[in-house]
């Protein structure tokens, strides 16, 4: 992955948590990520992870690990001592039931309801909880979808072994195990309880805020889409409702995005960030005489003029109002200076839609243009042209300052 994906990957990572469509895996290095925000997606993440993974696998390949003790059960039988006899609970025992014969021994048995077990017990039951409520908000196109049902598959194998049948029983999510158990398998010399350990703390780091263990769960669970002009549009999203929050005060809320439909990917209240919609907001305006003559040309084919949407629409919900047209443009093949007059001839084409006459100059001065990298210099701050603005501004503060001064002055 080169540094610029890479980049846009870790800036967007909070809402590629939500992204529950096709996809593939996007490494990440110092991801973006706000722990007390996201902290149900990151436990749903951290059962799937590579640490949790890597115990599962060991496990399951290496059953015979786990660990018993030798314990005593306290048993009366009739002229039978299974064990060492505890005379006076037998002479006890004789003169209030008047059984001659009644003995009461201490039977040894092996127990696998130890400390380390229970720690390994506790970390399979919660990984099976939160990777459960992960598999049930997926739709069936999810890139998610296959990790999260390999490792239920391996989850399933594990309860079904006879050694952690007693400790699972007992796990509970509620009750996590005690510093001794956790002592104990760390130092232990079989491999599975380290494991366990391994497992056990990148979730306690994580749920403490720890940006190293956030990193280390979703290194090799984030899902983001294939084509990296999707991630970049999906970062300006992010970005300008990290904007919006900051001026305005309200916090941003990100949806769970699955299927598509008429609903904004982020909101921050009443502002609504829709993204690849053209959304009811739209009129088709009347068309221009190229535009016409290209319509029917077209039809001499037996085809229709294609139609596309805008990248990113801003709406003011509250007032049924577009705010702005935001176009994103990642270059790839084309120069930086084609890509952006692309952007700039589709805002335009937008804004016949969703406003007229002096609104839509107001509407394209509202308006973005957001690129990778090539942004031109701005000659004419008070002309009725969208803000064009870089990845880099973009990180740097400058959304903010595009919504100060032209989105809501």
């Amino acid at each position: 992955m080169s540094d610029d994906a890479q980049d846009i990957t870790d800036y967007t990572a909070g809402l590629f948590l939500r992204y529950f469509r096709s996809g593939v895996l996007a490494p990440t290095s110092t991801p973006s990520i706000d722990a007390r925000r996201d902290i149900d997606l990151l436990r749903s993440h951290w059962a799937v992870s590579a640490p949790v993974r890597s115990f599962l696998q060991y496990v399951l390949q290496h059953p015979h690990e786990a660990q018993s003790l030798l314990t005593f059960l306290q048993r009366a039988d009739d002229a039978i001592a299974r064990g060492r006899i505890d005379a006076r609970a037998t002479a006890m025992l004789r003169l209030r039931s008047g059984l001659s014969s009644v003995v009461v021994a201490h039977e040894p048995v092996r127990s696998f309801d130890t400390g380390p077990n229970q720690l390994v017990a506790w970390v399979v039951h919660n990984a099976s909880l939160h990777a459960g409520r992960l598999l049930y908000e997926q739709p069936a196109e999810s890139g998610y979808r296959k990790l999260v049902e390999a490792a239920m598959a391996e989850l399933a194998a594990i309860k079904r072994l006879d050694a952690l049948r007693v400790p699972l029983k007992s796990a509970s999510a509620a009750r996590r195990p005690g510093s001794g158990a956790i002592r104990d398998a760390a130092r232990s010399r079989k491999a599975m309880y380290r494991h366990a350990v391994a497992a056990y703390r990148v979730l306690s780091d994580m749920e403490s805020g720890d940006e190293a263990a956030i990193a280390e769960i979703i290194q090799s669970t984030l899902i983001a889409p294939a084509e990296i002009w999707r991630r970049f549009e999906m970062a300006v999203a992010m970005g300008i409702g990290l904007a919006l929050a900051e001026t305005t005060g309200v916090p941003m809320k990100m949806r769970i995005l699955t299927g598509g439909g008429p609903v904004p990917i982020l909101t921050c209240d009443p502002y609504a960030i829709y993204w690849q919609q053209v959304t009811s907001h739209y009129t088709e305006p009347a068309p221009e005489l190229s535009e016409q003559k290209t319509s029917e040309a077209l039809a001499a084919y037996g085809k229709k003029s294609s139609s596309d949407r805008p990248d990113l629409i801003l709406v003011d919900e509250d007032k049924c109002q577009v705010m702005a047209v935001i176009e994103v443009k990642h270059q790839g093949g084309d120069t930086a200076d084609t890509r952006f007059r692309e952007a700039m001839g589709q805002i335009i084409r937008y804004a016949r839609g969703y406003a007229s006459g002096g609104a839509m100059n107001d509407l394209v001065r509202r308006s973005l243009i957001a690129v990778n990298t090539g942004v031109p210099e701005l000659l004419d701050d008070s002309a009725p042209a969208p803000l064009a603005l870089d990845f880099a501004a973009m990180r740097s503060g400058a959304l903010a300052s595009w919504v100060k001064r032209r989105l809501l002055a």
